[in-house]
């Protein structure tokens, strides 16, 4: 006869320590991963940023309801990004074919507008970024923000430190 018993496993010291290092592991690479700018942040000195903020294609009369003064924040992970010192409206612009002619000419998109906004917020400045509250400030950047009344989403074009000559 033969013996049709399964073994079943049964963990050893050695199978819990795998296990834990397998858990801790994970838990550090998710932590350092989620971060803006995927790594540590580290110390440096706190400064006052000026960095200004391109919002395209908004509607029409939503351009309207930024004010100096509103808090703009981080529309994927709710961060305060500083306060709106300044704000131009500007018919917005983009590429559209000249039926005539074939060409493709810059023209004012009709119903909506591109605010410039000049924001200002404390900011941790090292060496290598600029970080206002866990988001990285750095030229050429998306951003989407929320104001008080509005939304929307564009780049940053322009960056000026305290210490940066005028």
């Amino acid at each position: 006869m033969e013996n049709n018993q399964k073994k079943r496993w049964r963990p050893n010291l050695f199978d819990l320590i795998f296990i834990a290092c397998v858990i801790i592991a994970a838990v550090v690479i998710i932590n350092l991963g989620g971060r803006s700018g995927g790594g540590i942040i580290s110390a440096g000195g706190q400064e006052t940023v000026r960095y200004t903020i391109s919002l395209e294609r908004m509607a029409e009369d939503t351009a309207t309801l930024i004010s100096p003064g509103d808090t703009l924040v981080d529309r994927v992970e709710q961060r305060q990004l500083g306060t709106v010192v300044s704000v131009e409206v500007l018919p917005s612009r983009g590429l559209r074919t000249n039926f005539y002619t074939g060409e493709r000419v810059n023209s004012e998109i009709p119903g909506e507008n591109e605010a410039i906004i000049v924001v200002e917020a404390p900011a941790t400045v090292t060496e290598n970024q600029i970080n206002v509250g866990g988001f990285v400030i750095r030229a050429g950047v998306q951003v989407s923000v929320n104001g008080p009344l509005y939304h929307g989403s564009g780049w940053i074009i322009d960056i000026e430190r305290d210490g940066d000559a005028a």
